[in-house]
């Protein structure tokens, strides 16, 4: 069978580093090999985030929480973006429009007829909540 001859580049997936790798570690910085590359380019350490985010910050006090909200304010301002606007649900403004008298009279009327609050608010065009408010009025002035 034949034999396999060491090659000279080193292994990229073995733990152990090669002798070449080690011998250059253990040279003083002040003078530079022919060898190496003067010029090496650095890998940055990168910090990962957890996967579940969320569920990290709630490990945090709320000391820590403070000091990470303002590093992520300071950072957002130094990289030009605007602030992330409070996300709230939205409001629903109900609009209050008193029904006029006329109305209010007919409402009533309709109802002594014997015509349901769910007919009369449809013929109106107002609300049932509307038809029984001025129902109960009609009650209350008795």
């Amino acid at each position: 069978m034949g034999t396999r001859t060491r090659s000279s580049t080193p292994d990229l997936f073995s733990l152990a580093p090669t002798r070449e790798a080690h011998s250059r570690c253990s040279e003083p910085s002040g003078s530079l090999p022919a060898t190496i590359d003067t010029n090496p380019s650095p890998i940055p350490s990168r910090h990962i985030l957890p996967g579940d985010l969320p569920k990290a910050v709630r490990h945090l006090d709320d000391h820590e929480l403070d000091q990470l909200l303002s590093a992520v304010i300071a950072e957002q301002k130094r990289r030009g973006k605007k602030l992330a606007p409070k996300i709230s649900e939205p409001r629903r403004v109900e609009v209050v429009r008193p029904l006029t008298q006329g109305k209010l009279n007919a409402v009533r009327a309709a109802f002594k007829a014997g015509v349901t609050p769910s007919r009369i608010a449809r013929q109106f065009g107002i609300s049932q909540s509307d038809v029984r408010k001025a129902l109960a009025s009609d009650i209350a002035k008795r």
